[in-house]
C-alpha cells in the first residue's frame, strides 16, 4: 500500500497548508509521482495542491461519501504513485456537529491507516507546544500522531523546540522559520487563500524552494510515512456515464474556477469539453450545456461587466432554452448585478435580483435538500448533499420557486435553494460529483 501521512493542526490558520505544499512540492523534487488529497469539501486548497504535486487533488469527505467512500476514492486515486499527502480541515479532532469524530480529519486519519503529522504554530511559545502535543495525543490514542513541523520559529525557538518536543514521541521533523514573503504569499482574503487559477503559480514554487523546503527532513518525513498501516478495500468503479455525444461548456477562467477534478472527467466521459472564459470570449460557443462554476465573480466584477458582448450572448442563450446549470458564483453571476465594496457591478440578468456581498459569511458549511420543484439537473425527490460557503446575500426582486427544500443549510433564504428559469437551474449549493452527476442529467434531457 503507498505510504501516507495526514497533516494536521490543533487548530485552523497555523500553516497546515504551507507545510502540505512543502511536502508535496519536496518529494516531488525527489523524484517521487505524490498523490495529494484534502479532508472536507474545498476547492481553494486543492487548487494549490495540484501545481504543488504535479496531480489533481482528491476530496476525502465522510459526511459526503462516507467511510466506505473515503476508502475506496484514497485507494482509487493513490494507485501508481509512491507516497500520499492528506491535508486536514481545521483542528485535528475539529468535527461537523462538535461532539462526534464524523467528519474530522482524524476520524480520516483513522480510516486511512495513516501517521498524522501535526503543524505547531510556534509565535510566542516554547515549551506548551509539548503539553499541546500530548493532549492531542492522549485525547485519541487511536490516532497516530508521529511527527512535528513547527512553522513561524526563530532560532532561539528552535534550539529548546528540537529538544522537547521528540521526548513526547514524536519526531520533528522541520522548523519553518518566520517569514514576511510566506506570510504575504499566503495571505487570506474573504473566502481564504487567492485560488490558484487567479493568480496563476504566483511564485509558489519560489516561495516553497527558498523559505520552506530548506528547512524540512525529508527523509524522516519518507520514514513516517511508511509506518501507515495496509488497507484491505476492493475498489468497485461506479458504472461510467454513458456516453451521449453532449458538449459541454465549462467556463474556467480566473473569475470561475471552483470546481472538482471530476467535473472535467465526467464530461469528458459523456462527450466534449469546451472551456469557456467569461472575462474574455466575446459569445458563448456551440454548446448543448454551459456550467458556471463558483468563484470570486465578486473580486472581478468590473471585468465581467466590461465584457458586455459575453453577457448578452449567455442571456440569448438561457432566453433560448440553452442548458445551465449555474453554482454559488455562478448563481451571483446570473443575477441582475452585483455589490461589492461599494460599488455594483452589471452581470447577466436572468435571474431579477441583487447578489450583495457582505463582510461576514452567510453560508458556511454542509447542506442538503430535496428537490420539490421541477428543474432540468433532478427528478423531483432526488436528495441533494453538498456544502456551501458564500458572503453574498440574492435579494430578490422577482418571484421564483424554489426547486430545493434544504434540511440543512441557508441557500438563497428561508431554507430554500435553487432557481430555475428557462432551463437554467442556478443555486448555491455546491455539489460533489461522487454525490450527484448533475452534468448527465442535464445531458440526457
Amino acid at each position: 500500500m503507498v505510504p501516507r501521512l495526514v497533516v494536521s493542526s490543533f487548530k485552523g490558520i497555523s500553516g497546515k497548508t504551507i507545510a502540505a505544499l512543502g511536502l508535496m512540492y519536496g518529494l516531488r523534487r525527489r523524484g517521487l509521482r505524490v498523490a495529494p488529497f484534502k479532508v472536507g469539501p474545498d476547492f481553494i486548497d486543492p487548487s494549490y495542491h495540484g501545481a504543488a504535486a504535479g496531480a489533481a487533488s482528491r476530496n476525502l469527505d465522510v459526511v459526503l461519501m462516507g467511510e466506505r467512500g473515503v476508502l475506496e476514492r484514497f485507494v482509487k486515486y493513490s494507485a501508481g504513485f509512491d507516497v500520499a499527502v492528506v491535508e486536514g480541515v481545521l483542528g485535528l479532532y475539529d468535527s461537523v456537529d462538535g461532539v462526534s469524530e464524523l467528519g474530522s480529519t482524524a476520524q480520516v486519519a483513522k480510516l486511512l491507516k495513516a501517521p498524522v503529522v501535526l503543524v505547531l504554530n510556534g509565535e510566542r511559545v516554547n515549551r506548551t507546544l509539548r503539553a499541546v502535543v500530548r493532549g492531542l495525543k492522549a485525547f485519541d490514542p487511536g490516532v497516530n500522531i508521529a511527527g512535528v513541523i513547527l512553522t513561524n520559529v526563530v532560532g532561539r525557538q528552535v534550539e529548546k523546540l528540537a529538544k522537547s518536543i521528540p521526548e513526547e514521541g514524536v519526531r520533528l521533523l522541520g522548523a519553518i522559520p518566520r517569514s514576511e514573503k510566506i506570510a504575504q504569499f499566503f495571505a487570506y482574503r474573504h473566502l481564504g487563500l487567492v485560488p490558484v487559477a487567479e493568480r496563476g503559480d504566483g511564485g509558489l514554487f519560489h516561495v516553497l524552494e527558498r523559505h520552506v523546503l530548506p528547512y524540512i527532513d525529508f527523509d524522516e518525513v519518507l520514514e513516517v510515512a511508511r509506518e501507515a498501516g495496509d488497507l484491505d478495500v476492493e475498489v468497485v468503479d461506479p458504472p461510467q456515464p454513458r456516453r451521449l455525444g453532449c458538449r459541454i461548456g465549462v467556463v474556467f477562467d480566473r473569475a470561475f474556477n471552483f470546481y472538482y477534478p471530476e467535473v472535467f472527467e465526467y464530461a469528458s466521459a459523456l462527450g466534449e469539453v469546451v472551456y469557456v472564459n467569461a472575462l474574455e470570449d466575446q459569445a458563448v460557443p456551440e454548446v448543448d450545456v454551459l456550467y458556471v462554476g463558483g468563484g470570486f465573480p465578486e473580486v472581478l466584477a468590473e471585468e465581467l461587466e466590461r465584457n458586455k458582448p459575453f453577457r448578452a450572448s449567455l442571456r440569448r442563450f438561457v432566453e433560448s432554452g440553452g442548458r445551465v446549470y449555474a453554482e454559488c458564483g455562478g448563481l451571483m453571476y446570473m443575477a441582475s448585478s452585483v455589490v461589492y465594496e461599494g460599488g455594483e457591478y452589471e452581470m447577466v440578468d436572468v435571474v431579477d435580483g441583487v447578489a450583495v456581498v457582505l463582510k461576514r459569511p452567510v453560508g458556511k458549511g454542509y447542506a442538503w435538500g430535496r428537490v420539490v420543484g421541477k428543474t432540468p439537473i433532478a427528478p423531483v425527490g432526488a436528495q441533494l448533499k453538498g456544502h456551501e460557503f458564500h458572503y453574498s446575500k440574492l435579494i430578490l426582486r422577482e418571484r421564483v420557486e424554489p426547486a430545493i427544500k434544504l434540511e440543512r443549510g441557508v441557500g438563497i433564504g428561508g431554507g430554500v435553494d435553487g432557481i430555475v428559469k428557462y432551463n437554467m437551474h442556478a443555486q448555491y449549493l455546491h455539489i460533489h460529483p461522487y454525490t450527484y452527476n448533475v452534468l448527465e442529467r442535464l445531458c440526457s434531457t
